[in-house]
Order: structure tokens, then C-alpha cells, then sequence
């Protein structure tokens, strides 16, 4: 039996190091004695998120495995290193992706601006610095998929952000910075042992350097592991479940394109409901101006945020939920390797309509309040239709992980 317990909201987790501002507040769900998953919870906002994981990175006792495509020396970042460096668990190690050796602080390391910013050069060395440390540490600290020469595999990302905390798992969208931290996202806990060991057999295979493409079927819960090679087959399932809506699509989104957004745009043509949340402050303004052209072709709503989000989710009819890392984009089906879960659970698709939906609609602005020029969305979609070419040639890319500073 279902028991949602009611949304609580939650104080800044102050540790963070940063005065975030966001809701945050999550949504329960317990099963009885016997399930094999024993507790979902929906923490919306890094502070709810990270109140709840430091709880749980104290209190592992046998494994702490934490993974993130950015993973930042800078306050929040600090943070979260100083607790896994200070947990009692036996195997601690961390993985993050090489995008953190040339992106920091949203900005490219080695741009001209980049190489000129001491900012940008102070978080370099503190963010070496800080894994350095966890390896003085004790704590095993491995780098994913090298970039390649002039950058040729830099599709080919590892997008999974995760933490294994003994039988206690987070995933989602939260990376570890301090403007990852400042945008609205959330992320999904998953009590229980099987869900946990999924997760953790995941971790490993990646530090070992080996892409893994797996799925786990959970009560209420699906866990698709995407491989960057194969996602083909994941998205071939999202688009089935999209092929089958009724009445209504709910997505959210910063980077959402084809080929999911023509799939929601043949729903409309079927006479679904299609309603597209994004940011207006989008950090990549170009997919913004790609999806308010679609958008007024395709007859999407679209609801502008006015600050950046970087939520990723779908409720389809109100009954099935799709969340988990990957953005929905051509990137993601290319070559990023991803986590996708799909829930039909009543009471985490209620949590996720009244915690996340809710909210985003009543901060967006009204309908119609920015549109995108024809030029601009058609340079947008053309530029993008390149990109899409690039990341495909990615799908191949050598994929492995080395130990930093390595």
C-alpha cells in the first residue's frame, strides 16, 4: 500500500555554502514490509537534496559512491567533497566527467574570455586542489571520458549525476557547483537494496572504465542505465510512451530538440495537449530560440520561466513519469550516457504535478510574453541540425575513465 506523507517544506541546508533561495521541499512514498524498493522521496531544490544526502553520506558505514558531470571547487563543491571525505563509509570514491576540466563556473576554460578570467583560473587550480585532496584522502577520485585530441569526442559526455550512500541511492539532475546548485532541478531518492545495487554495480562499471547499458523494473519504478551507443532503444520506449498519450504532455526542459520534440509535436497533430515548461534565462539561448520557433509551429504551450531551470521531466495523461539525467535532446540519444527512470506510482506523480508543475506555472510568465524571431529560430534549428551531425559521429568515441590527476 501507497502512504504518501504530505510536502514538508525545508530550511536552506546551510552547509551548501550558499544562500540558495529556492523551494525546496520533497514527496515520499513508503511500501509495506516486503518490496523490494522501500521508499521514494522527491526532493525539489539543492537544498532539500543536499539536506538529505549529507544525512545519508554520515550515516554509510559500507559504500559512498558519488558521480557528477560537474563537480566544482568552488563553495558548494567544497562541501560536498569535505563530507565524503569525512564519511566512515570503507569505499569511498568519486567520479566525475572530463567536462569539469574544461567547463567550470558555466564557462569554457580555454575560451579566450576564460583564459583571461582569474576566476575562471582560480576554480581550475582549486577544483584540482580539492581531488587532490580527496585522493590524499584515501578516497578513489577517477575522471570519465577523455574529450580527445582538439576535442573531436566531446559529445560523448558522461551525463549521470548519482550518489550510492550503503542501500540508499539519489538521481536526478543536481550537479555539484555553485550555479548547478542556484537553478531550479531536483533530484529522486530510492530507498532499498535492490535499487541501490543497481545503481552501485553502475558506479562500478563505469570506474572501471566500461559504458553499461541495463535496466531494472522496481515496484512502481523502471531504471534504464544508458550507455551512450545504445540509447537508441531507451528513446525508442519514450517515444512509444509519448505515441500513446490522450489527453495531455506536461515537459520540462532547458535543452529539449528533436527527435523527442517532434514526437510531442505528432502528439499535438493527434490532438494531445502539449505543454513545454523552459527557462527563458536559458544558459544556452540558442535551443531556446529552436524550441519557441517548433513551438509556435507545432501548436506547443510554452511556459517561459524567468530564471534558469534545469529540470528534466514528462508526465504523460497524468499517469506515467519520465525523469532522471538525460535533457530530451539529440545529445543525449547520441552519445551521453544517462539515467532514465519511468514510474506510474500515483503518489510520486501527484509530488512531481503539485512540487514541480505547480510551482513552474505560477512563476512563468504569461503566455506569449517572448517569441523568437523566424530568423533567429531558423538559424537556431539549422545550427543545431549540424551539432546533431557532430554528436553522432561521437556515438563510437572511446569511452573510459582515468584516475585523477591522471
Amino acid at each position: 500500500m501507497l502512504c504518501p506523507r504530505s510536502p514538508r517544506s525545508a530550511q536552506g541546508a546551510g552547509s551548501s555554502g550558499a544562500d540558495l533561495g529556492i523551494a525546496t521541499t520533497f514527496w515520499s512514498i513508503t511500501h509495506g514490509a516486503g518490496w523490494d524498493l522501500t521508499d521514494l522521496e522527491l526532493l525539489v531544490g539543492a537544498d532539500a537534496f543536499w539536506r538529505r544526502a549529507r544525512s545519508d553520506i554520515d550515516a554509510a558505514q559500507r559504500r559512498l559512491f558519488v558521480q557528477a558531470m560537474t563537480f566544482e571547487g568552488d563553495s558548494v563543491g567544497l562541501t560536498v567533497a569535505a563530507a565524503v571525505a569525512a564519511s566512515p563509509a570503507q569505499d569511498r570514491r568519486v567520479l566525475v566527467d572530463a567536462y569539469t576540466r574544461f567547463t567550470v563556473s558555466d564557462r569554457s576554460v580555454n575560451s579566450l574570455a576564460g583564459r583571461l578570467s582569474p576566476e575562471v583560473r582560480a576554480e581550475v587550480r582549486s577544483t584540482d586542489a580539492m581531488f587532490r585532496d580527496l585522493v590524499a584522502r584515501g578516497v578513489g577520485a577517477r575522471v570519465t571520458n577523455p574529450v580527445g585530441p582538439l576535442m573531436i569526442h566531446y559529445p560523448a559526455r558522461n551525463h549521470k549525476k548519482l550518489i550510492v550512500a550503503d542501500d540508499v541511492a539519489y538521481i536526478g539532475g543536481i550537479n555539484f557547483s555553485d550555479h548547478n546548485f542556484a537553478w531550479r532541478d531536483f533530484m529522486l531518492r530510492l530507498e532499498g537494496a535492490k535499487a541501490a545495487d543497481f545503481l552501485a554495480a553502475d558506479f562500478e562499471a563505469t570506474f572501471a572504465g566500461k559504458a553499461r547499458a541495463d535496466r531494472i523494473s522496481l515496484p512502481e519504478l523502471s531504471i534504464f542505465s544508458l550507455d551512450g551507443r545504445t540509447n537508441s532503444k531507451v528513446f525508442a520506449t519514450i517515444s512509444q510512451l509519448l505515441a500513446t498519450a490522450r489527453e495531455q504532455i506536461d515537459v520540462l526542459s532547458a535543452y529539449l530538440t528533436f527527435p523527442v520534440a517532434d514526437a510531442l509535436a505528432e502528439a499535438v497533430r493527434r490532438g494531445v495537449s502539449v505543454r513545454l515548461i523552459t527557462p527563458l534565462a536559458n544558459n544556452k539561448p540558442l535551443v531556446r530560440d529552436y524550441l519557441l520557433a517548433l513551438a509556435g509551429r507545432a501548436g506547443f504551450e510554452v511556459r517561459l520561466l524567468p530564471q534558469m531551470s534545469h529540470l528534466k521531466g514528462m508526465l504523460i495523461d497524468n499517469e506515467t513519469l519520465v525523469v532522471g539525467s538525460s535533457n530530451f535532446d539529440f545529445v543525449s540519444l547520441a552519445a551521453e550516457e544517462e539515467f532514465v527512470a519511468v514510474s506510474e506510482s500515483p503518489a510520486l506523480i501527484d509530488g512531481f504535478r503539485q512540487q514541480i508543475i505547480e510551482p513552474a506555472l505560477a512563476d512563468a510568465l504569461p503566455l506569449g510574453a517572448h517569441k523568437a524571431s523566424f530568423l533567429s529560430g531558423l538559424a537556431a534549428t539549422a545550427s543545431l541540425r549540424i551539432a546533431d551531425v557532430v554528436a553522432r559521429s561521437a556515438r563510437n568515441a572511446p569511452r573510459g575513465a582515468t584516475d585523477w590527476p591522471g
